[in-house]
């Protein structure tokens, strides 16, 4: 087992984590629809690309008219300049008809006067790809024919530095032949709609990624679809959580849905054995600043993970280690970093781990690194040889005694010392770490009380802005800054800016790259926030 890290050490690690740059190469990516939500309302700094939904094919080789191409010049607009490309999705489900691609695919004029009207279109808007949403064609000719397609929308898009994707279904994909994995920069795997009983649960995201990863397609080039929406109700999931449903929970009254701890979990599992997530829909999500959203859900895993496994931050224990146990042994494990991992878990078996500080009173995250055969597995966690019982979540199928991915859940803990206890409720899985990391407002600001040597309050309507920054950043404040004073840290905890908060913007330009906290005070509130440079 590592050791903590001390004091206040500890603690500023803990706080400037979550600010760490994601992993350049995984992508999140969301679909914004031509006929709901609104583009000023994406959280644009938790993607990397959107595709508006959708451009319709003519049978010739022709585009239909788009929706509100207002729209989809606003988005662009706002997506460039946060950073995020645009892609056209053309097709989608359309009352499954997809007579259109169907016929402009089998004539090879028609295949060209669509690849040069997508040319037309893209540079129209300004996009930076062309993501193909047909979804079902036939085995057979058809399937040839998308091939052609592709390929040669491939050579078009790439010979002038654009994008080529394709949503694809979760399974029985066979009419999608494996020689398109290469001409493509990705595939979204459209992981839902399996069913209405439960149409996108954690095992079908499994079966999606194995069945592309199992035909060849590349792990960098593998992207999870998950759902913003239930079925059978098709309602959104703000609509549901907003009528009662447990943002945390996968069902409400008959509608099956993914809730934060699902989308979580399969966000883990798109970094262990893919490369990206997939959105279908943005507009089914809460707005920035609700605690709820799904994208922050997402967005939180990934500057947790950053592209590396196993990630900071937190306290990180190698199951391995344990000091005392029952009934498990220990085997080589192929996981990221090697070493050892924990099998032979059976139902009732334990493992003691002793003297782990949870160093503020709060809400954390406990996170288990699993690998499962046939999943059915459960695990929980206890204090002081159960005495304190913490709950317990359920192991998935991976496919394979060394196939990792990640489990978590959320524990209350009062601020001490305790012996850490890991406990098989069910059997049938490997362990090869436990990661444990304080996640509430009040643990956080603890931290930051650390750094600074103050109280510190939090305000929703204080928001610093861009994020990361390179010269100026900016504030919109619900109340006036005036006679306020602005301080900034460093990770260390030095002040390295102090000024008066005499308008709403702050040149940074002088400090170097780093994580840094701002603090501002006034009439005795502070209000902190954490930036990037």
């Amino acid at each position: 087992m590592k050791r903590n890290l001390p004091g206040k050490i500890f603690l500023l690690v803990l706080l400037f984590a979550s600010m760490q740059r994601a992993s350049a190469q995984f992508r999140v990516v969301g679909y914004m629809p031509s006929w709901a939500g609104d583009v000023n309302a994406i959280q644009y700094s938790k993607l990397t690309h959107i595709n508006y939904a959708f451009a319709l094919p003519t049978a010739t080789g022709g585009l239909q008219a788009i929706e509100n191409p207002w729209k989809l010049q606003s988005l662009v607009s706002l997506a460039h300049a946060n950073g995020v490309k645009v892609l056209i999705a053309v097709g989608g489900w359309n009352d499954g008809n997809d007579s259109g691609f169907e016929s402009l695919a089998a004539n090879s004029t028609y295949r060209t006067n669509f690849v040069n009207n997508l040319i037309n279109f893209v540079n129209q808007y300004n996009l930076d790809g062309v993501d193909i949403d047909w979804e079902y064609p036939d085995a057979g000719a058809s399937a040839n024919n998308y091939l052609a397609l592709m390929s040669q929308l491939s050579t078009a898009m790439h010979s002038r530095g654009k994008l080529l994707t394709a949503a694809v279904v979760a399974v029985n994909g066979g009419s999608i032949l494996s020689s398109v994995f290469p001409v493509v920069d990705f595939l979204n795997l459209m992981a839902y709609d399996a069913n209405n009983a439960d149409h996108s649960n954690f095992s079908y995201a499994q079966q999606s990624i194995n069945y592309w990863r199992g035909r060849g397609l590349p792990k960098e080039k593998c992207v999870l679809g998950v759902p913003f929406y239930g079925r059978p109700s098709w309602e959104t999931y703000a609509q549901l959580v907003n009528r009662g449903a447990n943002p945390y929970a996968d069902v409400f009254n008959g509608v099956y849905y993914n809730g934060i701890t699902t989308i979580k979990n399969k966000t883990n599992l798109a970094f262990d054995q893919g490369n990206g997530i997939m959105i279908w829909e943005l507009s089914g999500d809460f707005n920035a600043g609700n605690p709820n959203s799904l994208l922050s859900a997402i967005h939180e895993v990934v500057l947790q993970r950053g592209g590396t496994n196993p990630p900071p931050p937190g306290t990180l224990i190698q199951a391995e280690n344990y000091n005392s146990m029952s009934g498990v042994q220990t085997e080589a494990c192929t996981d990221a970093g090697g070493g050892s991992n924990v099998g032979w878990i059976d139902a009732t078996d334990w493992m003691a781990f002793y003297n782990i500080n949870f160093p503020v009173t709060g809400t954390y995250k406990v996170e288990y690194r699993v690998a499962s055969l046939n999943g059915g597995g459960v695990v929980s966690c206890d204090l002081n040889a159960g005495t304190i019982q913490l709950g317990q979540v359920a192991i998935p199928s991976t496919g394979g005694w060394q196939n990792w991915t990640t489990v978590s859940h959320n524990v209350t803990i009062n601020a001490g010392t305790y012996n850490f206890g890991v406990y098989a409720q069910a059997g049938g899985w490997n362990l090869n770490w436990v990661r444990i990391t304080p996640v509430t407002t009040a643990a956080r600001t603890e931290a930051v009380s650390t750094l600074t040597g103050q109280p510190v309050q939090t305000a929703d309507a204080f928001t610093i802005y861009p994020n990361p920054v390179k010269q100026q950043l900016n504030i919109i404040s619900g109340e006036s800054l005036s006679g306020g004073i602005i301080n900034i840290f460093d990770i260390n905890g030095k002040q390295v800016l102090s000024s008066r908060a005499d308008g709403n913007r702050i040149n940074v330009s002088s400090l170097a790259p780093g994580v840094y906290t701002l603090v501002f005070a006034k009439n005795g509130t502070r209000i902190t926030r954490q930036f990037i440079k």
